[in-house]
């Protein structure tokens, strides 16, 4: 049991007593589990679940937005013997249902009555503020509290303990089975590399229905002893830095961006003096002063006590990752999936180089196939696809996982991530275009905040841009709404400079032909971003297909001769 996770946690529980383990927010205050009261509520819903019917080896789902609760009731269902399946809270009705069908689950134990009215009718509801809170707090029924107590003790590191659903870019989701042993043996290959201990403090905030959060936030937190704090939401998360301190804390490369471009919008609103000594102090060339300088934005993006960030999710451009060290703020990029446990790769305290996803973790292999793509092998890869022997066929052969990923690794074994396999624009001239490259280099221009590109099977590469709007506003006092302000000729001259500035660094065939600019950014009620913020490029193309079309016979009567010109298409492409 000790190589289980309940295992681990129960262990920790016998060495740390009433030492604070979890932290939430309630009625107004920030309050606190000691390990001893978390060991004790746990045991408590592992026992009532088991007096609820769930059987050894039984999928049990979870579908909450994060809270207490569900990392109590994750580590419950693993003391009942029970796999726990985290559904993402904004999942819609037709994905739950194939989830529940696919992993064959009985039971959910859901955050509110709203979602639980999204699950099928024939599944059994636990809902956390209800039937859980009575589990809590009352003795257990000696029965299941035996029958609990069996199952614990005959728990193995190769049981499953959870099958996690790929969000998906494309198609159904897939479930990921991953025994014990996953997330114990990453969880220690990780702590070989990051030195955590008692004495640090995490800001959770990453929906624990991601791999990312729950694996790197939470279990290695377990296997470290140290604290968890549950934050409010990104609406709070600026106050619970300040409030928290914490000593480190996971984010995504979209709020790393957003941070950055806080920070620089905020110094551009200071006298030009100001915004010069800033310039020089991130530049390093201010020695102890500059240090001063920069010490009121450091404590304002990290607090007072911040170790380091760990960015994943997506690759992280170099340009934010360089800016986060020259604050004195060390941001750790690597680099994982669903079926590889979360992190697999990644740059480390004593192995960090720019623009890389890092190293593989200890006991993780990696290699290069013909075509470029990652593949890797080790204890974090996973053991199939529930119920779908032929994507585990075409994901695993001989230990090794196909990732998709396309990727090059130095004499070092720095791995650089260059882009998704099934993202590769191939042009209709035989041309192949890595777009992830050339969106982050549209996105990190200032007045272009989402970009992406088409050309798959086309003449020529064109982009669809979500402006940053704020600064347009700022910088040209443009004004209105958004949806008449995409056709404004002084927003599209900004944005063509800022596409022009990127295709200068390009080969002519990969640069941006045509672009149309789009009132909102891409966004998951819409099916454009998966709950973990990877956008869909296949509905967004669906999306807006007219607007690409538009792009496509512009060129084509710019070809024909054709004397209009569109500032929303840019030049005709040569």
């Amino acid at each position: 049991m000790v190589d289980t996770v309940v295992g681990v946690f129960l262990a920790q529980v016998e060495d740390r007593g009433a030492a604070p383990f979890l932290h939430h927010w309630d009625a107004g205050a920030w309050k606190a589990l000691g390990w001893d009261d978390c060991g004790t509520r746990v045991l408590r819903i592992g026992a009532g679940l088991v007096a609820a019917g769930v059987r050894a080896g039984e999928a049990v789902v979870i579908l909450s937005d994060n809270r207490v609760e569900w990392i109590l009731s994750d580590l419950g269902i693993q003391a009942a013997g029970g796999v726990t399946v985290p559904i993402y809270s904004t999942s819609t009705r037709e994905t739950i249902a194939k989830i529940v069908a696919n992993c064959e689950a009985k039971l959910a134990i859901t955050g509110t009555d709203k979602l639980a009215a999204n699950l099928p009718e024939a599944l059994k509801v636990v809902a956390m503020d209800d039937e859980l809170v009575n589990w809590m707090v009352a003795e257990p029924a000696s029965k299941a509290e035996v029958e609990m107590g069996r199952r614990l003790a005959e728990l193995k590191a190769s049981d499953v303990a959870s099958i996690i659903y790929t969000s998906g870019t494309t198609g159904d989701p897939k479930g990921v089975v991953l025994p014990h042993s996953n997330f114990v043996a990453m969880a220690r290959a990780s702590l070989e590399d990051f030195a955590l201990g008692p004495e640090d403090t995490s800001l959770s905030f990453l929906p624990f229905s991601h791999v990312f959060e729950r694996q790197s936030g939470v279990v290695i937190a377990i296997l470290a002893g140290s604290e968890v704090w549950l934050s409010r939401g990104l609406d709070h998360l600026a106050e619970d830095i300040a409030e928290v301190n914490p000593t480190v804390m996971l984010g995504v490369p979209r709020m790393f961006e957003k941070i950055v471009d806080r920070v620089r919008e905020t110094v551009r609103g200071q006298p030009a003096w100001k915004r010069l000594l800033f310039d020089l102090a991130l530049a390093g060339r201010l020695g102890p002063l500059g240090n001063k300088i920069l010490e009121p934005v450091r404590l304002r993006v990290g607090g007072r006590r911040l170790r380091f960030f760990v960015s994943g999710g997506s690759p992280l451009s170099k340009e934010v990752e360089a800016f986060f060290w020259a604050l004195g703020i060390p941001i750790y990029n690597g680099w994982g999936m669903t079926e590889t446990t979360s992190g697999a790769v990644a740059n480390t305290p004593t192995a960090h180089r720019y623009g890389t996803v890092g190293r593989p973790l200890p006991g993780m292999e990696v290699k290069l196939a013909s075509d470029g793509e990652l593949l890797v092998r080790g204890p974090g890869v996973m053991r199939e696809y529930s119920h779908n022997p032929e994507a585990t066929r075409e994901s695993l052969e001989d230990g090794w996982l196909r990732t998709g990923d396309i990727a090059e690794i130095d004499d070092d074994g720095f791995i650089r991530i260059t882009d998704r396999k099934k993202d590769l624009l191939k042009t209709s001239g035989g041309k192949f275009v890595a777009p992830q490259p050339i969106e982050a280099g549209l996105q990190g221009t200032r007045y272009i905040d989402s970009a992406i590109l088409v050309g798959d099977g086309r003449p020529y590469v064109t982009a669809l841009l979500v402006p940053k709007w704020d600064h347009l506003r700022v910088d040209l006092g443009v004004d209105g709404d958004p949806k008449d302000l995409v056709r404004d000729e002084r927003v599209l001259a900004a944005v063509q400079n800022a596409v022009d500035e990127v295709n200068a660094r390009l080969a002519h065939w990969e640069t941006v032909k045509y672009f149309r600019l789009l009132p909102r950014d891409f966004e998951e009620s819409s099916g454009e971003r998966t709950p973990s913020l990877k956008i869909k490029r296949a509905a967004i193309r669906r999306n807006y297909s007219g607007l690409i079309d538009e792009m496509y016979a512009q060129g084509g009567r710019a070809r024909a001769g054709s004397a209009e010109h569109d500032r929303q298409g840019g030049l005709p492409p040569s």
